[in-house]
């Protein structure tokens, strides 16, 4: 009980350090583009003691989505799975004490697979006008704090995930929906590689925060006005992989391709300063106890 209180202290002190007002842009990031590479890397290793784990990389993404430019950062990683209760992994929380409630109907229609349901909890740093020179004259989107839930059906060697958000805080006001599919290629005692696809969607809240431009914009950014609608936001592929160096110490690589579409990529903010297109890539060193 000392221990797993220990560890859950630790990973508290983790994400205040992270969630810092000095790194909250760089965390941000993390938890837009690569989070979910990282759940995806993290639930391929195999299991044993080590629940809590931390580390660092260089993240190379765009300044914001949808930017012409990108840059390298040292980013984080904070990842806590806690028996079947709950997952953690940077600034998403994950409920998984209802797993085991599904899982006898499943096994006995499909031998192997399972059903995984709970609410979560994110959060969204926003998007701030400082980060790069084409958002001049947009103005702050502001902290959103995101309440939903997620479903996900898992095979052996594959997941499909739907998960859905709502801001709660007055942040971006809005709400995502997100589908994916992962399929691992490899899955062995050291080393495990899978590909992901995803598709994601944003309420006229949400897109009109992130790429629309009402008039007051348009004016001080020198951009045509703009009204983003609810649709499909992007398509995104990856590749996740993870090495076992030791028992403790873990090496993560992640790439992922974003394709703007629809309302997003139409916005006036991406055709004219910024590109639909988008890639995010990062190595981490990960440390768990």
């Amino acid at each position: 009980m000392t221990t797993s209180r220990t560890k859950i202290a630790a990973l508290a002190s983790l994400l205040a350090l992270t969630a810092a007002p000095a790194g909250a842009q760089d965390f941000e990031r993390l938890s837009t583009s690569l989070t979910d590479t990282l759940q995806t890397a993290i639930d391929l290793l195999p299991p044993g003691v080590n629940d809590v784990r931390v580390g660092l990389g260089p993240g190379f993404y765009p300044d914001f989505e949808g930017s012409r430019h990108s840059s390298i950062h040292a980013v984080p990683v904070v990842s806590l799975r806690y028996r079947d209760l709950i997952e953690v992994t940077n600034n998403e929380i994950r409920i998984t004490a209802f797993n085991h409630l599904f899982a006898p109907a499943v096994a006995s229609d499909k031998p192997g697979g399972s059903i995984r349901v709970g609410p979560l909890i994110s959060l969204n740093f926003g998007r701030n006008e400082s980060d790069s020179p084409d958002l001049r004259g947009m103005g702050d989107v502001g902290t959103s704090f995101e309440l939903g839930a997620f479903i996900s059906y898992l095979l052996p060697n594959d997941r499909f995930r739907v998960r859905m958000r709502q801001d709660v805080a007055g942040g971006h006001k809005g709400a995502q929906l997100q589908f994916d599919y992962t399929h691992t290629f490899i899955r062995g005692p050291r080393m495990s590689l899978s590909g992901a696809l995803e598709l994601e969607g944003g309420s006229a809240a949400y897109m009109k925060s992130f790429f629309g431009i009402n008039p007051i914009q348009a004016a001080r950014a020198g951009l045509p006005a703009y009204r983003a609608a609810t649709g499909l936001k992007d398509a995104n592929a990856s590749l996740n992989g993870s090495y076992v160096l030791t028992d403790n110490w873990t090496l993560f690589a992640t790439v992922n391709y974003e394709r703007l579409v629809g309302s997003a990529a139409n916005s006036p903010l991406i055709r004219l300063r910024g590109d639909p297109n988008n890639v995010t890539a990062s190595t981490f060193v990960v440390y768990g106890f």
